[in-house]
């Protein structure tokens, strides 16, 4: 009877394989959203930061034109229109850095996503092959389980009392 015992607790390793597989693929799906959800919350944040340059620019530019003009000058020609300029293509530079930021955060996040997904279906695939695996086990011992000595059916009549 050992056996059959043993074939028994191989067939419900196989069904714990399948188990353990299909949870690691569900542990990738998630870690797969928290990646996503990680690289979206570090873009905004670039996000924020090319608003902020963008601000600070603006700032800088008022504080140009409102001095150009205080002091009797035009305030958006000569060395105050050179400042505006010289302020709007470094703040501008600045501005597109932390955008591109934000966009490789975003696309890191998603090829990162990508990643876990495809291994939560390969150890998925894992447990199917390692229970399949262990039904195999399980059937080689099957077979070995022989029925009763010379058994089989009779094909003749002559034990059968005619």
């Amino acid at each position: 009877m050992a056996l059959p015992v043993a074939i028994a607790l191989t067939v419900i390793s196989a069904a714990g394989s399948i188990k353990a597989g299909q949870d690691r693929n569900k542990m990738y799906q998630m870690q797969a959203k928290q990646a996503e959800v990680e690289s979206d919350r570090r873009a905004v944040q670039y996000e924020l930061q090319a608003n902020d340059i963008l601000r600070r620019t603006n700032q800088a530019n008022a504080a140009v034109v409102a001095r150009g003009f205080a002091g009797g000058t035009q305030g958006f020609e000569g060395s105050a229109g050179l400042i505006q300029q010289v302020n709007n293509t470094r703040g501008g530079k600045e501005f597109m850095f932390a955008l591109q930021n934000a966009d490789m955060a975003q696309r890191g996040g998603l090829i990162q996503a990508s990643l876990y997904r495809g291994a939560g279906q390969i150890a998925e695939q894992a447990g199917y092959f390692d229970a399949a695996g262990k039904l195999g086990q399980a059937a080689s011992m099957g077979s070995k389980i022989g029925g009763p000595s010379g058994g089989g059916f009779r094909t003749t009549g002559e034990d059968w009392g005619s």
